[in-house]
Parts: structure tokens; sequence; C-alpha cells
């Protein structure tokens, strides 16, 4: 009775050592991590601004304090909503973040433009006006604004999200973990055994 010849433990790769099939290399969300954090972080700057503005209203009502709380209320909803749907790896917290950082940027642009221009119609924003001496502080604002807006919109985000949409196909590899036999070799264990006579005959 002959028995089967295996080469010693360790000539073959431990089951596991081959990748399996279909398993993607998951893109890297460090862009839109970021972006939902700075968009969330801008969104509690304008509701502080927002209450700024409740603030003043209960002793002056006046017409750029009005347009300002409506102001800093959709940039507040947009950049805190759109931030934490972004985080939460959802495609319309990617455009709610786009929406809210691109209209802060235009709307911060406006009103330097109207100071620019000498224009008599103004508005408060994040709590800060142009016409009190404090309009630089307005500076500030669009700069963590386009750095949202850039990284909500380049192409690594935009991966980072399409990637939670494809689950990973699972299954075992072929020969579970083993190389397919080569010409020369004997089978791998648990495989199946060629020219050895059936076990009834052994």
């Amino acid at each position: 009775m002959t028995y089967q010849q295996y080469p010693p433990q360790g000539g073959y790769p431990p089951p596991g050592a081959y990748p399996q099939q279909g398993m993607a290399r998951q893109p890297s969300g460090a862009t839109g991590m970021i972006a939902g954090i700075l968009a969330i972080l801008g969104g509690l700057w304008f509701l502080a601004g927002l209450a700024f503005h409740v603030i003043e209203l209960v002793d002056f009502t006046v017409s750029f304090l009005v347009i300002g709380a409506v102001l800093d209320f959709l940039s507040a909803a947009l950049l805190l909503s759109g931030g934490i749907l972004l985080l939460l790896r959802k495609k319309a917290g990617r455009v709610l973040t786009v929406i809210g950082a691109g209209a802060t940027i235009l709307l911060v642009a406006s009103i330097f433009l109207m100071e620019a221009i000498g224009s008599h119609f103004f508005f408060s924003y994040s709590g800060v006006t142009s016409h009190f001496g404090v309009g630089l502080l307005l500076i500030v604002v669009p700069i963590p604004a386009i750095a949202t807006l850039v990284l909500a919109l380049i192409p690594p985000t935009a991966r980072w999200l399409a990637a939670k949409k494809q689950p990973a196909l699972a299954g075992p590899p072929p020969n579970f973990g083993y190389p397919p036999p080569q010409p020369g070799y004997p089978p791998a264990p648990g495989g199946p055994q060629q020219g050895g006579p059936p076990p009834g005959q052994w």
C-alpha cells in the first residue's frame, strides 16, 4: 500500500494569502470628512450670527437685521444639514454643502461689492455688517467656505460617496486559498487525488 507524498508544511501558502475576488480597495474619505466637518463648523458660525440677530431684533426692528437673520438661518440650515449628511456618506449632503458654501462666498462678495460702489442698500451677514466699522471680520468668512467648496467638489469625495453604493462581492477564492496545482507537483491537501487507487482497494 502506498500513500501520496506531500511536501512539508509551508509548501503551500496559508489560506487567505491570496486576495478574495471582488474585494475592491475602498477610496479614502479624508476629503469628504474634512468637508463635512468644515460645513458643520460653518453652520454653527451662522447659527451664532442668527442668535445675534434675534437678540438685536428685540430692541431694533430694522430691515438689515431682518435680512441678515433670514440669510444666516438659510446658511446655517444648508451647511449643518449638508455637513451631517456628508459625514453619513449621502450624496444629498454633498449637494447641500456645495450650495451652502457657494452661497456664503457669493453673499460676502456682494456685501463688499455694494460697499465699493457706495450702495445705500446693505444687510448684515453672520452677525456682521460692513457699515459699522467691523466689516473686515467678513474677510475671514469666505476662507473656510472656499475650502469646504473645493473639498466637496473634488473627485476623491465623489468616489468616496459612490463606493458606499457598491458592496464588495463575497466568496471564497479558488481552492480555498491554495494555488491551483501545477504540472509536476502534487495536488493541494484536501483536493481530488488523481492516479491513486480507489479507497476500497487500499
